[in-house]
């Protein structure tokens, strides 16, 4: 079964569609050691599960699951999924998180207009790792429609919640803020050891980086309002 290298997790899994398979490419490894994360979806798990799914096809079906059994797994090695985009600039990860359709890609986006050096590490679901006493950002096939992602681990510098606005403003939260705002964009995973595992990370990410919420419009301005307070 092929190996691939995601978030500095040696993962088992032999996706038999497209788009998974083609995502899933860049993490291709030749690694020796032994998978720390084996997953596998059969054709039969695919086709229970589109009976209950019955608008979705089968491609999508074993994109999507088999990115909720990674992400699930992945909690046992300190990592946890955050829905975000995720953009780097100086070796530095800035996390930008909101509902769908609020405006996080067209932000991270206007960094890279911006800043030549910029990059996106991930535009839909990167990991967050908690390793070497580092927290990490982490790119992974996971990337949404756009397949904007990169494998790559970079250092957290902060993350920020952030809101449609006429005017562009950014302050720091509260712990207990945070905590729910987190908790609202990972995976609800509907098992008690698995909510207990993803509390105690979100905790842990709480403690090792700064958390804000903004509000900002489509400007240049606001590329400055983010980057000017986050990278303090």
């Amino acid at each position: 079964m092929p190996k691939y290298n995601i978030a500095g997790i040696i993962v088992e899994m032999n996706p038999m569609f497209n788009r998974t398979i083609s995502q899933a490419k860049p993490y291709l490894t030749t690694s020796l050691n032994n998978p720390d994360i084996s997953i596998e979806l059969t054709m039969e798990k695919l086709e229970e599960i589109k009976k209950r799914y019955n608008h979705l096809n089968l491609e999508e079906i074993e994109y999507i699951f088999l990115g909720q059994l990674f992400y699930r797994h992945i909690l046992k090695y300190n990592g946890i999924l955050l829905h975000s985009s995720c953009v780097v600039k100086d070796n530095q990860a800035y996390l930008f998180s909101a509902p769908s359709g609020t405006g996080k890609s067209t932000h991270t986006n206007l960094w890279l207009e911006e800043f030549k050096d910029a990059y996106i590490l991930n535009d839909d679901k990167p990991a967050i790792i908690f390793k070497d006493n580092t927290l990490y950002a982490a790119g992974t096939p996971f990337s949404g429609k756009h397949d904007i992602s990169k494998n790559l681990l970079v250092p957290i510098k902060g993350i920020c919640f952030i809101e449609r606005s006429l005017n562009n403003w950014i302050k720091e939260i509260s712990s207990k803020q945070a905590i729910f705002e987190i908790l609202n964009q990972t995976e609800r995973i509907p098992y008690e050891n698995d909510m207990t595992l993803i509390l105690s990370h979100i905790e842990n990410i709480v403690k090792n980086t700064k958390i804000y919420k903004m509000g900002c419009n489509i400007s240049i301005d606001a590329v400055y309002t983010s980057f000017n307070e986050m990278s303090k």
